[in-house]
């Protein structure tokens, strides 16, 4: 008889823990921030995920006055004019730095043309997309999370010890979720 109870109280603990946690929040990918690149075409408008509709989207986080943050920005800029000699329209990459570095911003609107905004502290676009410095989010063209990962994982130190971007792996991931 003992063991019947053991058995219950161990069954209602179960049903207790199990139950009484909330489920997990999805995220949300989406924001509404002010492009602050005036070499962009988006240049003072407030760009998010839903502005660009039916594109597939690429968000770049990185901190504004950090070296490898600046060679990654370039790397994707000249990536992102590529896609569009080749005539894809379709895609957007989007950097997203914090607003406490944009005393540094020039570093990243400086020669490129992708759009720049600044999440203002306490980074809560950060936060809520579970976002690090140099990792890059990739959304399909209805806004849903495709995957992401830390872009300081596919940059190598060169022979003649300079940052090699594997460009590649970057451009593959966007070829791939590419509406057909």
């Amino acid at each position: 008889m003992p063991r019947r109870k053991y058995l219950a109280l161990l069954i209602l603990l179960a049903f207790v823990l199990f139950s009484c946690n909330p489920p997990d929040e999805e995220i949300v990918y989406d924001y509404s921030l002010a492009d602050i690149n005036a070499s962009s075409v988006t240049y003072g408008e407030n760009i998010g995920p839903g502005y660009f509709t039916n594109q597939v989207s690429v968000h770049y986080f990185g901190h504004q006055y950090w070296g490898l943050c600046t060679f990654l920005l370039g790397k994707l800029n000249s990536l992102y004019g590529d896609l569009q000699n080749e005539g894809i329209e379709s895609v957007k990459i989007i950097a997203i730095g914090k607003g406490q570095y944009s005393g540094y911003n020039s570093h990243w609107t400086e020669e490129n043309s992708i759009p720049v905004v600044a999440d203002p502290s306490p980074n809560a676009l950060w936060t809520s997309w579970g976002a690090s410095q140099w990792d890059i989010f990739f959304l399909d063209s209805n806004g849903g999370y495709i995957t992401d990962y830390s872009l300081e994982e596919y940059t190598v130190i060169g022979e003649d010890s300079s940052r090699v971007f594997q460009y590649s792996k970057v451009y593959n991931q966007i070829k791939d979720i590419l509406p057909e």
